[in-house]
């Protein structure tokens, strides 16, 4: 795995909101790497084997399973700053440290890179690291099981609905920027099949469609499951 090509902070000079006790903290600065994305960038890929381990500052990670006999895509979940815990889980490697998914920051997103092999320490010695780590498996575990919900017990209109639905709830608008084919990616089917039902659901009067943007109607919020410390 290497670092791709972005833009490099100076760790000292960002608030990197984590609530790290002094000694992490001082490892951080002097081991990590900050790094700032000003385009979607693919930060892995299935199957790379990890010397960095990711922590979202700022931005948003999706995550993706990408099926290539069918050469489609289907995002598990996306790690946002608004979520409990900071930690982007991209701990989740093998024990030849190899990832088991695709990840792709989005533009404008921040990351801390971390030396595996210090965060391996971490896991040994530090409460407050595994603590973080469990808050974070807890946010993954409800997120994959949203997505599974989705995906096995709902037609794709009300699959594209309930994704269209997230996005608005996350970013607190209902306009999406999003093109046919990132939706179709999202909810692993086609760009043609989503273009057809995002006709449908404005004929139906559930959204209003322009170039670029999607305006979510009668937005109703998802209530999101509790996560219990």
């Amino acid at each position: 795995m290497t670092i791709p090509n972005a833009n490099t902070l100076n760790i000292a000079d960002v608030d990197l909101k984590l609530t790290f006790g002094p000694d992490l903290t001082k490892e951080i600065l002097r081991s990590g790497r900050l790094m700032s994305f000003d385009r979607d960038t693919v930060v892995f890929r299935e199957g790379e084997q990890l010397n960095w381990a990711l922590i979202l500052v700022e931005g948003s990670v999706q995550l993706y399973h990408k099926n290539f006999e069918r050469d489609r895509e289907l995002m598990l979940y996306e790690v946002t700053p608004h979520e409990p815990s900071k930690l982007s889980c991209v701990t989740f490697y093998n024990d030849e440290a190899k990832v088991s998914m695709c990840a792709v920051a989005k533009r404008g997103t921040t990351l801390l890179y971390i030396p595996t092999d210090i965060m391996a320490n971490w896991a040994e010695t530090s409460l407050e690291w595994n603590q973080m780590v469990i808050r974070s498996f807890r946010e993954i575990f409800d997120a994959l099981v949203c997505t599974l919900k989705s995906t096995g017990t709902s037609s794709l209109d009300e699959r594209i609905k309930f994704f269209l639905t997230c996005r608005a709830d996350a970013q607190k608008s209902d306009f999406i920027h999003m093109t046919h084919e990132q939706i179709a990616n999202s909810v692993g089917t086609s760009r043609v099949v989503v273009s057809r039902i995002l006709k449908e659901l404005e004929v139906k009067g559930d959204i209003r469609l322009s170039r670029g943007q999607i305006e979510l109607l009668h937005h109703e919020s998802i209530e999101k499951p509790l996560i219990k410390n």
